[in-house]
């Protein structure tokens, strides 16, 4: 099969983007998602009905739109850790998804305990470990990669997206795909 590509104009939604790439993937129906940074769930707004288990990890708790079925309060690469060594069950991974923050810094919330806060992160983040987490987990799950980044993953993909993007005054794109690594 050849790889897809999709683009998107400025202005379309983060969810809308996700529910196109499994559409042209035909990926109808997940087992299991392993989302290794979940934030509010917003991905699966148009998708959630497909997926028989979703699972979230995060550094910080939000006010999910979507609630995960299962949360891991940590970061993605000790919880990828943690199931490379057999700690956490996954069942059966369908699909492993990414969206790391792009700097050193990412919205959100800092952990208090279980509680919820809107305050910005104060933990530096890489996000090229990040990726590199998420890489080794569909690697050992044998599952595909769904991704978002500043830049596409040099992977060979069945979908990519292209979104553009307008930050004070620039013009750039946003990339997404799903992929075998």
């Amino acid at each position: 099969m050849s790889e897809v590509v999709l683009k998107f104009k400025h202005g379309a939604k983060s969810y809308e983007i996700v529910k196109a790439l499994l559409d042209a993937a035909s990926l109808t129906r997940l087992q299991s998602v392993v989302d290794l940074t979940y934030g509010v769930g917003r991905f699966y707004r148009l998708v959630r009905r497909r997926i028989v288990k979703l699972i979230g990890v995060d550094v910080a708790k939000h006010e999910w739109e979507v609630a995960p079925d299962e949360f891991y309060l940590m970061p993605c690469e000790a919880f990828v850790a943690r199931a490379l060594r057999g700690e956490v069950a996954l069942g059966d991974v369908s699909l492993v998804v990414v969206d790391p923050p792009w700097n050193s810094t990412k919205r959100g919330a800092m952990p208090k305990g279980l509680g919820i806060s809107n305050m910005p992160y104060h933990v530096k983040v890489d996000p090229r470990s990040v990726i590199w987490a998420a890489i080794k987990l569909a690697r050992a799950s044998g599952a595909p990669l769904l991704y978002r980044y500043r830049e596409p993953l040099p992977c060979k993909h069945s979908v990519r997206a292209e979104a553009e993007v307008e930050v004070m005054n620039n013009r750039g794109a946003v990339y997404y795909g799903i992929c075998e690594c």
